[in-house]
């Protein structure tokens, strides 16, 4: 899981989670990790962005399309936590291109602590994630 500073934890493979709640186990004990914290390289194969993300003017942030500037180009392993999260939520199914990323990832970004233990709970599997905003590439 990742740990977000407004106390959000979010699942990064669901492998778990959906089997708990098929069997009707109510909490899941998980290590919880920083966005900024290094994703481990044999872990980094499963979390390659499909979609570049794309920063707008305003500030805002997009999957795909063809407007504002590429942060995240299409086929970038993911390096840490956050980004992780990032990348796999960006590829889901059913999100058009040019879409707003669905949730507020830069402010995930306040420093490079782990954050240990926690609890999964069911009900849902909600997606956000962190990105550093200091590790902008151009092109797509």
């Amino acid at each position: 899981m990742v740990g977000l500073p407004d106390g959000t934890k979010i699942t990064i493979q669901n492998v778990l989670l959906a089997a708990a709640i098929k069997v009707g186990i109510q909490e899941i004990p998980t290590l919880t990790h920083h966005p900024d914290e290094p994703l481990p390289l044999l872990m980094a194969k499963d979390f390659i962005l499909t979609r570049p993300v794309r920063e707008l003017p305003d500030g805002s942030y997009v999957i795909g399309g063809s407007d504002g500037r590429v942060v995240f180009r299409r086929g970038r392993r993911a390096e840490t936590y956050g980004e992780a999260a990032l990348f796999r939520t960006t590829g889901q199914p059913g999100i058009p291109d040019g879409d707003p990323v669905p949730f507020p990832w830069t402010a995930a970004m306040t420093g490079g602590t782990t954050m240990t233990g926690g609890t999964a709970m069911t009900g849902g599997t909600a997606m956000t994630g962190g990105a550093d905003p200091g590790r902008r590439e151009d092109g797509e």
